[in-house]
């Protein structure tokens, strides 16, 4: 025998030891498995179930309130509608309402329109008939000045008239001269050169009286001082008339 080498101590193997673990192995792991296995479904199919529960309880409570609001949100739109019929009732009312006060509004504007008109013919043939004036001469009177939407065009308005004693037509001419200023001038501009038309004169023929108005277009540096309306007749019966007015103009 070799000088340092070891001596190992033989082991003695028990014969069958080793075959029952393996066996054992062999058994319990598939018991346990399918323990586990049936221990996983129990509990799977407890927690669907029990989640399967609850969803259904759950369903429930929302389909109670989903029906609760859709019983609210038919009560809003029929109370909706209800008021728009009302709104509308109102609405059509108050429109008649002012359709109606704005129709007898205008009808007493003119009713008292024609009154006012009647009223001033009747003090103007009064007028004619009482004048103690002499009764073969004219009379110019309602001379009116109004503005308009171009501030050189103003709207001019005048009646001519004769007694009532006198039964002839009158015939003639109307001759109408602005006076004032322009560039400090003095200056006088006939009808022909204040109006579109260059009209010359206004031709008049009546029995009684005869109203007169037209637009003036005046020059933008004229200002008017008077306006001269002279009355000429063709029958020799009746005087030539020169009346002068102050430019006034009236407010709209």
């Amino acid at each position: 025998m070799p000088v340092g080498r070891k001596v190992r101590q033989p082991k003695i193997i028990q014969p069958g030891r080793g075959r029952r673990w393996r066996y054992l192995v062999v058994v319990l792991v598939p018991v346990m498995v399918l323990a586990a296995a049936w221990y996983a479904f129990d509990y799977g199919r407890n927690s669907v179930e029990f989640n399967s529960a609850v969803a259904k309880q759950k369903i429930l409570e929302l389909e109670q309130q989903a029906a609760e609001l859709e019983q609210q949100v038919n009560s809003l739109e029929a109370e909706r509608t209800k008021l728009r019929e009302q709104v509308a009732a109102l609405g059509r009312a108050s429109q008649i309402d002012r359709e109606a006060a704005r129709v007898v509004g205008e009808e007493i504007k003119i009713i008292q329109d024609d009154h006012l008109e009647m009223e001033e013919e009747l003090v103007f043939l009064r007028g004619i008939v009482s004048s103690k004036e002499n009764r073969k001469n004219l009379r110019v009177r309602d001379f009116k000045i109004e503005p308009t939407e171009n501030k050189t065009v103003f709207r001019y308005s005048f009646t001519v008239s004769q007694v009532l004693t006198n039964k002839d037509d009158v015939k003639g001419t109307i001759f109408i001269t602005l006076s004032g200023k322009e560039n400090d001038k003095e200056t006088s501009l006939s009808l022909e050169a204040l109006t579109e038309k260059k009209i010359s004169s206004i031709e008049m023929q009546f029995k009684y009286f005869q109203k007169f108005d037209g637009q003036l277009i005046l020059p933008l540096d004229f200002k008017v001082d008077n306006m001269v309306i002279d009355v000429k007749p063709v029958n020799g019966k009746l005087s030539r008339l020169t009346e002068t007015f102050d430019w006034l103009v009236e407010e709209e």
